[in-house]
């Protein structure tokens, strides 16, 4: 798990699109949660606004017990798919983790167990 939302600017071609998404779900993996898969969802959505007022934004909602390393890894490799596919530079990429215990996270309604690490 997390849950990811990436917004980009109206009219961003789709096959952009698809390249952010695949490379967030990447990087979640290379970076955040290298076992976990089931619950890795990623979403890029369209927004009224332009590069540097806000957008890109990028939204992470996660059960809490990452380690501050993890996140800022992810949000680094983030800032570069980011780079890479819109020339966003990273100044101009707003990050905001989200944490909330696995009870307030359901799938298939049935609440999500306390995250714990793949390794343990």
């Amino acid at each position: 798990m997390p849950v990811i939302r990436v917004e980009v600017p109206t009219g961003t071609p789709v096959e952009t699109q698809k390249t952010i998404r695949s490379e967030v779900k990447a990087a979640v993996l290379k970076t955040l949660a290298p076992k976990e898969t089931k619950y890795d969802y990623v979403a890029v959505r369209e927004v009224v606004a332009e590069i540097g007022d806000g957008v890109p934004l990028v939204e992470i909602d996660l059960r809490p017990g990452r380690e501050p390393a993890r996140k800022r890894a992810l949000a680094d490799a983030i800032a570069e798919v980011l780079d890479d596919t819109m020339g966003v530079k990273p100044a101009d990429i707003y990050v905001v983790f989200r944490e909330n215990p696995g009870e307030n996270h359901y799938c298939g309604g049935t609440p999500l167990p306390p995250w714990v690490p793949a390794d343990a």
